[in-house]
């Protein structure tokens, strides 16, 4: 079976020969489609690509688990306070930030509070990682937990300076 088709080159170089000229092609509109010249476009609204509770719930439940964990295994006081406590706070901080970004009000306050926590942890990973790291060189736990802390605290930063999170998107109407 022989295809039959040819490429533009082919056409162009066949046309050449011939000594033929080509109309350039009309661009034309689909039938369902109507044009209108005077139509509105509504600006863009200047906000992040991903919302703050996408990576912030991930992140307060990592961190009250593991808090959690920890908690379990060795019965240490400090897993409950460097753990569990700020994993419980993002999380639900990040669950009412979606829930006032569903309601379409601003979620700038739950954003806020969601750095802050964060910063709190990374600041006391900080410093007990510099203080345990000392003596046994190991960077888990608590350089993890501060790495970790680190780019979150990046991440609602680059929210906040993008403009917040993206507006929730219109339910389209039945017709």
């Amino acid at each position: 079976m022989k295809a039959d088709y040819t490429t533009p080159v082919d056409s162009v170089t066949a046309t050449e020969q011939a000594g033929v000229e080509l109309e350039e092609p009309a661009i034309v509109a689909p039938a369902n489609e109507e044009i209108n010249t005077a139509q509105e476009v509504a600006p863009q609204q200047k906000c992040a690509k991903i919302h703050d509770f996408c990576l912030g719930i991930p992140f307060g439940g990592f961190l009250f688990s593991m808090g959690l964990i920890g908690f379990l295994f060795w019965r240490t006081p400090v897993s409950l306070t460097f753990g569990v406590a700020p994993g419980l706070a993002i999380l639900a901080l990040g669950v009412l930030s979606l829930k006032v970004w569903r309601s379409g009000k601003s979620s700038l306050p739950f954003i806020l509070a969601q750095a802050g926590v964060a910063a709190a942890v990374a600041w006391k990973h900080c410093q007990a990682y510099t203080i345990v790291n000392q003596t046994t060189k190991k960077l888990l736990p608590w350089g993890f937990y501060a790495a970790l802390s680190v780019a979150m605290i990046c991440f609602y930063s680059y929210v906040l300076l993008a403009g917040g999170n993206p507006p929730p998107k219109k339910a389209k109407a039945a017709a």
